[in-house]
């Protein structure tokens, strides 16, 4: 059963938690256990931050359009009570196999000023061409207004086995696992495929890094079937990210649109 906050109290803990999180840009799902037995519940925490390291972001309803928890081709909706983040919502499966677990943000905005600012976080983000894209098209240097999405999701090994394989769930932006990274041996590199809208994109920068080395982050981009190779040189919990920025419909009063996907598992 949900219990919902009055609207007012949920946007004013939506901007509370936005603005202290303003140069904070990994937005991931983390579970009490990554191999959870068959039917036992596993509190799953929403976190905003770097390399591992967030502030817990609470369950609020209206402030995501996709919360899903499922195995195989089947998903369902989550349940929780606005204002927990401690865990911020709970999951059971009853299946030995691969769980997933999807969360599809609605839109929030950010202001990135001065120039040197903007600039940075394409370099960082690896879409240094926006930046002759933006001049080109003679948008305001001063400061640039960006809306952006997240789209996190998280891979649960149910049972231990090894069992099963990721698929796409339909966020607008998805890692999607091409081997279940439970079933690979220490050392084995992972593929991994980025879809845009369902689709492959080429040419896009994904990172890669495990909690037990957050500071040593693999950095490629997309090939041409828009996948990449991450090396699992560490055991233990590991965090994929991938951004893609885009240019706004007409009526739009922001300058850039983007949305940030993220992919959580644990190897061995």
């Amino acid at each position: 059963m949900n219990l919902r906050l009055p609207p007012i109290l949920i946007a004013l803990i939506v901007l509370t938690v936005s603005g202290s999180q303003l140069g904070a840009h990994e937005f991931w799902l983390e579970p009490d256990e990554f191999s959870p037995k068959l039917d036992a519940r596993t509190g799953v925490r929403i976190r905003i931050g770097e390399h591992f390291d967030g502030a817990l972001y609470p369950y609020l309803t209206g402030t995501f359009f996709k919360f899903t928890a499922g195995q195989g081709e089947s998903e369902q909706a989550v349940e929780g009570l606005d204002g927990d983040d401690d865990p911020a919502i709970g999951v059971a499966f009853r299946k030995e196999t691969l769980a997933i677990v999807a969360h599809h943000s609605q839109s929030n905005h950010v202001t990135l000023e001065p120039w040197t600012k903007f600039t940075e976080y394409l370099a960082e983000i690896g879409q240094e061409d926006i930046a002759k894209r933006h001049r080109a098209l003679g948008k305001p240097t001063e400061k640039v207004e960006e809306r952006y999405y997240r789209a996190a999701k998280l891979l649960l090994d149910v049972g231990g086995a090894g069992n099963g394989g990721d698929r796409f769930t339909g966020m607008p932006l998805e890692l999607v696992a091409d081997r279940n990274p439970y079933a690979l041996e220490p050392g084995e590199r992972l593929p991994v495929l980025l879809l845009r809208d369902g689709t492959p994109i080429a040419g896009v920068l994904v990172t890669a890094f495990a909690k037990s080395a957050p500071k040593m982050v693999q950095r490629v981009r997309t090939d041409k079937d828009g996948r990449v190779l991450i090396e699992l040189n560490a055991s233990g919990p590991w965090l994929i990210n991938a951004v893609h920025m885009t240019e706004p419909p007409a009526f739009a009063r922001v300058d850039w649109v983007s949305i940030w996907a993220s992919l959580v598992f644990s190897a061995k």
